[in-house]
């Protein structure tokens, strides 16, 4: 029995001799070889990583962004709110749409062709959905609130400035479910752009409650609506009391078009 069997054991309770007499596998060994199968699959993994990003990363990115743009053209959406979309167009204002991350099937096609900038994470979900954002025409910068967030808003910031819009998952990548963190006020107030609550819904859709974001995936043929909130500004010249005060507004206005979604559909 090699060291880390007898590791195993040790957790459990017992000692490193009475793991070699008492070892069966019924009785603990079966755990241990599973944790030891799935860290052959993780090297494995780690071994033939390299070649992912370059052939299975960006083949399956677009292929699942295939399949959520046929998806959302068999669904019949229609928007509420765009008149305020309408108004920053014509006061030729940059906007950032920010939404729950959850929902983010059913508005990647929103955004087609809208000039937007938007925040993948660095693990590898990130880089599998980079292509996936590509193929919806967003441009990506790498980062997170929990992995490089201050690289992420530099990169959303210097795009923004040179004329993108922007797209936000405001809870995400990994909670609180339906709880807004303050990135997209600093972004909006280092790039004097407006912030546009979006949300979507559908009538018919599978949720995966046992993910944070609880994820929708709309039937096909269903109908749902797209829902706009009112801009919300950040004045430059905002102290911390203030900023927190505008994301409690805007997570707000935020819940509210959700409600308002939900209950359409």
């Amino acid at each position: 029995m090699n060291f880390e069997l007898k590791k195993w054991y040790g957790a459990k309770g017992g000692s490193p001799l009475e793991a070699e007499l008492n070892f069966r596998p019924d009785d603990g060994g079966a755990d241990y070889l599973m944790v030891k199968k799935k860290n052959i699959l993780a090297k494995l993994w780690r071994f033939f990583k390299p070649i992912n990003k370059k052939t299975l990363f960006p083949a399956g990115g677009v292929l699942y962004g295939i399949i959520c743009w046929a998806l959302m053209k068999t669904i019949r959406m229609k928007t509420i709110g765009i008149e305020n979309e309408k108004s920053l167009e014509k006061q030729k204002k940059n906007f950032i749409y920010g939404f729950w991350d959850g929902r983010q099937i059913m508005l990647f096609p929103f955004g087609i062709g809208k000039n937007i900038v938007t925040i993948r994470s660095t693990s590898d979900s990130g880089e599998f959905l980079h292509y996936t954002h590509s193929f919806f025409t967003y441009t990506t910068v790498r980062g997170s609130s929990s992995r490089g967030g201050i690289r992420a808003l530099k990169g959303i910031i210097r795009k923004m400035r040179r004329g993108k819009n922007s797209a936000i998952a405001v809870d995400g990548p990994r909670g609180p479910y339906q709880k807004a963190k303050m990135g997209i006020i600093e972004i909006a107030k280092m790039t004097s752009s407006a912030i546009l609550p979006l949300t979507a819904a559908v009538k018919k859709k599978i949720i995966l409650k046992k993910y944070w974001n609880k994820i929708q995936i709309p039937f096909p043929g269903t109908s749902g609506v797209y829902v706009i909130g009112k801009p919300i500004f950040i004045p430059k010249q905002s102290d911390r009391q203030k900023m927190n005060n505008l994301l409690k507004l805007f997570e707000g206005e935020l819940k509210k078009i959700t409600e308002i979604a939900d209950e359409y559909c």
